[in-house]
């Protein structure tokens, strides 16, 4: 697929008025000083597509993430039983709440990977929780661009409408306080230590001063200053939190994780809650793409027309394309047509790409995935491309091209929040994350 896809439209947005390329790339690079962010090249306009392609975006977004959330819930009558149907490490599951908050909140903020495939939007995956990475990029991106283009020669008027990733994610917080009666305040729990090459905590405290400005008590916390929280009755200060960080990567570092259980203990409610990473698990979205026993013929036909066919691998017959396979045989006879992911990973770890493996290595990796059952197949998906506009800061290094560009649309609480995009600035595609690999970052917005 190397042509321009119709999905993203025909209409190209000009480079904001009265700004040379220098000052535009040192205006992003001053936004987005200390939250990690490469400004050797820096994009000359956000990523504009039409009103009714952002509105299938966001919109099968939330259908598939209200879909993966209702098969984790239906695969079991508790978070024993689902963590068993995963079968996963019970150790790395250790801050459960009660079942009715974990249940109802465990899909309150989402961030799926998406190309534009032949036929329109093909999701990956589906990134659950608060710990999902590029949320303050899309935020200070998203803003940028409004404020570079508000100034321009239309006075004010802007030439593409946009969502705010803050602004929901605090509506979703104000809910939570007004469900339990309590006045609002948030704790945002997170550490630098999972942020590569940040070392102040201005990526936190963008969103405490957002918290702030519109009425809210608010406060980021190191893991090891979360005793701070608690006031001399012993409960929490603030009602409700955002769990910014993993068991995973913080066992990594060392960090002790009592603290956030006290936190929890003494009634703050950390979002997303423990079950969000069960829903993240890829094996939920290999379960939804074959079929689950409860979904309706047109949840099923909305899962072949959205999700690229995903089996949760393990030594067993799976059909593809009509016809019936065993699954390790069809992954190393097609592998060109395949994709092989840990069912639990982050940042591009664990992902095999088909196409561009060695044979021998895809073979190995394969007998791993097929022995372990710890992984996903999933067909391979070549994505669309589109027109962009880059710059070095020179008008020499100032160039069009055409991307691969990999969407983030965010979803809190089932309403659009806005769309990271990571890309390639060669314009090839390939393993995408929002540390390493060398892509650069941009928003969705639409015309």
């Amino acid at each position: 697929m190397t042509g321009r896809h119709p999905w993203f439209g025909t209409d190209e947005l000009p480079p904001p008025a009265r700004i040379g390329a220098e000052e535009l790339r040192q205006t992003f690079v001053h936004a987005m000083r200390d939250v990690g962010f490469n400004g050797a090249q820096v994009a000359t306009r956000p990523l504009t597509v039409p009103p009714a392609s952002a509105a299938e975006l966001y919109a099968a977004s939330a259908r598939l993430t209200a879909l993966l959330r209702r098969a984790i819930l239906a695969a079991g009558r508790n978070r024993e039983e689902r963590m068993a149907a995963l079968a996963v490490d019970e150790t790395l599951h250790p801050l459960f709440i009660d079942d009715r908050r974990e249940e109802r909140h465990c899909a309150c903020m989402a961030r799926p990977d998406v190309v534009i495939g032949a036929d329109g939007p093909q999701f990956l995956e589906v990134n659950v929780g608060g710990a999902v990475g590029g949320a303050v990029h899309t935020h200070v991106l998203t803003r940028t661009w409004r404020r570079l283009h508000a100034d321009g020669p239309d006075g004010g008027r802007l030439p593409f409408r946009s969502h705010s990733l803050f602004a929901e994610r605090r509506r979703l917080f104000e809910s939570v306080c007004a469900e339990s009666g309590a006045e609002r305040g948030v704790a945002l729990l997170g550490t630098v230590r999972d942020l590569p090459g940040v070392h102040g905590t201005r990526y936190f405290d963008l969103e405490v001063e957002h918290l702030r400005r519109h009425g809210f008590a608010a406060e980021f916390f190191e893991p090891e200053d979360l005793y701070h929280g608690h006031g001399a009755d012993g409960r929490f200060r603030y009602p409700v939190g955002l769990r910014h960080f993993t068991v995973a990567e913080w066992r990594h570092h060392g960090i002790d994780l009592a603290p956030v259980r006290r936190a929890l203990d003494a009634g703050c409610l950390f979002l997303a809650p423990q079950t969000a990473y069960l829903v993240s698990n890829k094996k939920v979205l290999g379960w939804v793409s074959e079929g689950r026993p409860w979904m309706t013929g047109a949840e099923r036909e909305f899962v072949r027309r959205y999700l690229p066919w995903t089996r949760v691998t393990g030594d067993r017959e799976v059909v593809w394309h009509g016809r019936t396979y065993g699954l390790g045989e069809l992954l190393v006879r097609r592998r060109e047509s395949f994709v092989l992911k840990k069912a639990v990973g982050m940042c591009g770890d664990g992902v095999l790409l088909g196409p561009s493996t060695d044979p021998a290595v895809w073979a190995d990796a394969v007998e791993s995935a097929v022995r372990e059952e710890d992984s996903v197949a999933q067909e391979y998906v070549e994505p669309g491309r589109c027109a962009a506009g880059l710059t070095d800061g020179t008008e020499a290094g100032t160039r069009q091209t055409t991307i691969a560009p990999l969407l983030g649309p965010y979803i809190v609480a089932g309403r659009p929040a806005g769309c990271l995009v990571r890309f390639f600035a060669s314009g090839e595609s390939g393993i995408v994350s929002m540390y390493g690999h060398g892509a650069l970052v941009n928003v969705l917005v639409s015309s």
